[in-house]
């Protein structure tokens, strides 16, 4: 995409908004909705991703996500695979939960309140749930609910493991929860996100 920004986010070059328009475009045309955009220096200067997500909506996309706010960290890399993993399973999730607080009637007075359990071990409404956020979400839960378990019988020194259909999650709790700041699942790129759960170190019940 022609246009650059330097390591201190000043533009060396400016942003060709009409390639990027004829770009965007032609994607959508092939009937791509999703749309994930990580500039290299986006971390310090977001200006050209914002405005590349602008025409992207503009033009008719539904899920646009770019790194600068998806994880505002330096390395390109890291920050583009979340951006790509948030644009993937972000539309997937909004349905999830759409059917959720539907059948709640969430808004229409029936559910006051919906949240979600994120990868970090928190709750978030239902609104601001992200897919990079709901990576490890289900086995995070489990953290959460082992440590308070344990406590009311008394334990305070830990060591968690969840069995799942899939695979095989652990954990270890000493008095403070540990955490990781980059998820790791076999099917996705590395995302940073935080997470309170070593993912994924054996299989479990139902994998081949």
């Amino acid at each position: 995409m022609p246009g650059r920004l330097d390591a201190e986010g000043r533009e060396i070059a400016p942003l060709d908004e009409a390639a990027a328009r004829a770009a965007l475009r032609a994607a959508h045309g092939r009937g791509i909705r999703s749309v994930a955009i990580a500039f290299m220096h986006a971390w310090a200067n977001p200006d050209h991703e914002a405005c590349i997500a602008e025409i992207a909506r503009e033009e008719g996309f539904t899920q646009v996500t770019p790194s600068h706010e998806a994880s505002r960290l330096i390395k390109l890399v890291g920050r583009g695979d979340t951006a790509v993993v948030d644009a993937y399973l972000s539309p997937i999730l909004r349905r999830y939960v759409d059917r959720v607080a539907d059948a709640l009637d969430v808004d229409r007075g029936g559910c006051e309140w919906l949240f979600f359990m994120q990868s970090n071990g928190g709750l978030t409404d239902a609104r601001l749930f992200h897919g990079r956020d709901a990576i490890l979400s289900g086995p995070a839960g489990g953290v959460v609910g082992m440590v308070r378990t344990a406590g009311e019988a008394g334990h305070a020194r830990l060591i968690g493991f969840d069995m799942g259909g899939t695979s095989t999650d652990v954990c270890h709790y000493a008095g403070e929860y540990e955490r990781s700041f980059e998820t790791a699942v076999r099917w996705a790129p590395k995302a940073r996100a935080p997470t309170r759960v070593r993912p994924a170190t054996a299989a479990a019940g139902r994998s081949p």
